[in-house]
């Protein structure tokens, strides 16, 4: 009786230990400094630093073309020729997001909306009217996603190719989420380790 109780919680040691989480959460900064762009000018691209342009005309990385951005020399304003989405894809776990936006100098908060989304759910808009320069803002969020989802920031507003700013996106994960495989694991291994401990309780007695 008792060998087979070390075998069973030999067995449920072993299904906790397979459950462990086995990849890491996504990590990662963006200044979109990468991009040799001349300054007082700007590029349009399809793609940056992980990022990809999923609505609009593009992303239009910026050199002091209207502001000094927060991480010289380059910013990103994602009201190219219209209003632009660019996203990526994150990993499951959880996650600290945080970012700078500023206003367009000199134009109306109506057209300098930046919204941050996962998935479809939304993450807050930032909305200001601009100064006569860049004023940045750090924006923080905190949550956790079980499956591999999709992070963007997408423009709001007036699509009128003048827009917010945005500079400085870091994702720090916090911790790994399981996947579906590996919360079944531990179900079994919970199970074959509360099973032993019933097991162990159980008295044999002979007349």
């Amino acid at each position: 009786m008792k060998i087979k109780t070390i075998a069973m919680t030999g067995l449920g040691a072993i299904a906790l230990a397979a459950a462990t989480p086995a990849f890491a959460v996504t990590n990662f900064s963006t200044n979109f400094d990468s991009l040799a762009v001349a300054p007082g000018s700007y590029s349009i691209v399809s793609a940056i630093e992980g990022w990809t342009a999923t609505a609009g005309a593009g992303i239009e990385v910026q050199n002091n073309a209207a502001g000094a951005p927060f991480s010289a020399p380059n910013l990103v304003e994602l009201d190219s020729t219209n209003n632009t989405t660019m996203s990526r894809l994150i990993d499951p776990g959880t996650y600290t997001l945080t970012y700078r936006y500023s206003g367009r100098p000199g134009r109306p908060a109506s057209t300098n909306g930046i919204e941050a989304l996962l998935g479809s759910t939304s993450l807050g808009v930032s909305q200001a009217a601009g100064g006569s320069n860049t004023s940045w803002l750090l924006v923080s969020s905190n949550f956790t996603v079980l499956s591999a989802t999709t992070l963007s920031f997408k423009a709001v507003g007036t699509s009128d190719s003048y827009g917010g700013y945005i500079d400085d996106i870091n994702l720090v994960g916090t911790a790994a989420v399981p996947e579906p495989a590996t919360w079944a694991m531990m179900l079994v291994g919970f199970g074959l380790v509360g099973s032993s401990l019933r097991r162990r309780n159980v008295r044999v007695s002979f007349a």
